[in-house]
């Protein structure tokens, strides 16, 4: 048996609206939609605010969002006054454990994991 097309089984303002979260997730199915909705993503202008990236998904997947997302904001720039027998020392995970797992929620799908801001 053949698997319903996408367009059979949204609305179209839904099915405009798959197509835009696939430009950023191209495995993107009905499944990991569904709860890309349950986080209450529900527009363009929402996925915007809300999605941060993907990563591949691994033991250390919320560190490596961590310090990414700080070198991505400066702080761990060539021009930045930390020094990098400093920042090689800082514990990625605690920083996610005690600071952003606030801000930030995760969709583990497949072998990637999905980061969202929470405040959107």
């Amino acid at each position: 048996m053949e698997k319903p097309l996408i367009e059979d089984l949204l609305e179209d303002d839904q099915v405009e609206f798959f197509n835009y979260i696939q430009e950023d997730i191209p495995e993107l199915d009905m499944d990991l939609l569904a709860e890309i909705l349950d986080l209450g993503v529900e527009t363009q202008e929402q996925w915007e605010d809300a999605y941060v990236c993907s990563m591949p998904t691994s033991i250390r997947v919320e560190a490596q969002f961590v310090e990414q997302l700080m070198d991505d904001l400066g702080y761990l720039s060539e021009d930045s006054d930390v020094p990098d027998f400093l920042t090689s020392h800082i514990d990625w995970q605690e920083v996610w454990d005690c600071e952003l797992r606030h801000d930030y929620t995760t969709i583990e799908y497949g072998n990637q994991t999905h980061f969202f801001s929470r405040h959107f």
